[in-house]
């Protein structure tokens, strides 16, 4: 029995990439800038068997290199033109014909290869990266095709060395369209900012402009209304949900018959994601908790934001949309579900910083590393509103990486910093904290300044990779 409504996750996106190998088939024998040799090396026998055993070495090469659970790789084409220098239309046709559902073309080239590039270009907004071949004496036609897109304002052009230039680009397209596929379900009728955050956003159309991503509304009451339409079916599961939970929990610190609550809300989440078709979630926690309704019905929203980034739903709180964003790009690069809380410079003397919420994961470092032991606290001084705590103290030395954009979406502040400890581990209300130690705590504060408070969290190094995508929306890196 299951009455929770599946959702597909915005990290199963794939990259599709049309991997394209381009040569010239000599008519004439005859040598000159673009090949060398005697007798059988200058026929147009010779050129098909080199194009040919090139080909087939592209497709290994890709086959080696790219990670398959982000990339579909459609059908390799082998192009070619001769010395009259005129492509013609049936290769256009060949080349463009799954445009509609290609994200990037991966082409690698045997003789003047960046013309064809160029020219490819001009008949596709896709992404396009270049990668020489292996044999190639001079590999320079990826930097000649790059400089003349570049200069032409094209921004998806990847110049690349070898193949771990075009993982790169591949991991850069997949978080831009994992970004472009969200969908947040924002229970927020009005247009105005959160009280509870205003370093969110400048304007809802503002971030779709710069990121891609939709929104649907409704009005908080609703979700309570779906609350009280539940089945007794749709009760039962919540209440199995709740007794897992506490079954697997390594402590619990409240009453248990609380948890249902907090699963029933949800599940009214999940419920009305799926209609309104949304992958992501936000909700204004500060005016939501002013009705008081919260109160009434005994339950917070920290769980179930805690239990959708665990399956790889983006979530944040306080209707904090920006967070929303930072969530799912960590959660695309690393892998993992994050934290999310308040940020500040604890001591400074110190270096030391803190980040404190009640929206920890149980795959804080990775989706692939097995649940982290979580204890269950109230938010509530009396005992309800479920949230889940991680002692970040035995973790103490470990690195991790935080991120935050600033309301206008230019720039993006990147920290990385060892853990230091962890406060008020089993203290009821909006108080976890994990401290950590950055290289200078006044640089930290100089940046964040442009940023805000709130910040998405994982463990592990990912400043590099977060540099990256930033560098490709044109973004201004802030490294703390």
């Amino acid at each position: 029995m299951n009455a929770i409504p599946e959702i597909k996750s915005p990290m199963k996106e794939k990259v599709v990439v049309k991997p394209i190998l381009w040569t010239m088939y000599h008519i004439h024998a005859y040598q000159g800038p673009c090949r060398y040799g005697q007798g059988y090396a200058l026929t147009t026998e010779r050129d098909m068997e080199v194009g040919q055993k090139e080909f087939q070495r592209f497709q290994e090469r890709i086959a080696e290199a790219v990670d398959m659970g982000k990339a579909e790789i459609l059908e390799p084409e082998l192009l070619h033109w001769n010395e009259d220098f005129i492509i013609r239309e049936e290769v256009w046709e060949k080349a463009l014909a799954e445009d509609n559902k290609v994200d990037l073309y991966l082409i690698c080239g045997l003789r003047i290869a960046g013309y064809f590039t160029v020219e490819l270009a001009k008949r596709t907004s896709k992404a396009i990266a270049f990668i020489p071949n292996e044999s190639a004496h001079s590999k320079c036609d990826q930097v000649d095709m790059s400089a003349h897109l570049l200069a032409l304002g094209r921004k998806e052009v990847y110049s690349c060395i070898d193949m771990s230039d075009v993982v790169k680009a591949i991991d850069i397209l997949r978080v831009k369209k994992i970004m472009k596929n969200l969908k947040i379900f924002f229970p927020l009728k009005s247009a105005q900012l959160t009280f509870g955050c205003q370093s969110s956003y400048l304007t809802l159309d503002h971030v779709k402009d710069r990121f891609g991503v939709n929104f649907s509304h409704i009005n908080a009451q609703e979700v309570f209304q779906v609350i009280d339409e539940m089945s007794d079916e749709e009760k039962a599961v919540c209440a199995e949900l709740a007794d897992q939970l506490v079954k697997d929990a390594k402590g619990v610190h409240m009453p248990a018959e609380y948890v249902k609550n907090d699963m029933e809300f949800y599940m009214a989440i999940k419920k009305l994601m799926a209609l309104h078709e949304c992958n992501a979630f936000t909700i204004p926690c500060f005016e939501v908790c002013a009705t008081r309704e919260l109160n009434k019905r005994k339950f917070t929203f920290c769980l179930a934001k805690s239990m959708l980034k665990e399956e790889g739903l983006p979530a944040a709180c306080a209707g904090d949309v920006c967070s929303v964003l930072t969530t799912a790009l960590l959660m695309a690069v690393a892998n993992a579900a994050p934290y999310m809380g308040n940020t500040m410079v604890w001591d400074r003397e110190n270096n030391e910083c803190r980040i404190l919420h009640d929206v920890p994961t149980r795959y804080m470092k990775g989706f692939d590393k097995g649940a982290m032991p979580v204890e269950l606290v109230s938010f509530a001084m009396d005992g309800w509103g479920t949230t889940l705590r991680y002692d970040f103290a035995q973790d103490i030395g470990e690195t991790v990486t935080l991120i935050n954009m600033s309301p206008d979406m230019k720039k993006i502040m990147i920290v990385t910093g060892k853990i230091t400890g962890c406060d008020n581990y089993l203290v009821p209300e909006c108080k976890l904290a994990m401290r950590f130690k950055v290289a200078d705590a006044n640089h930290f504060h100089e940046c964040q300044k442009w940023v805000g408070h709130h910040f998405s969290m994982v463990y592990g190094d990912y400043a590099q990779q977060i540099a990256a995508v930033a560098a490709d929306y044109g973004m201004e890196v802030l490294q703390a």
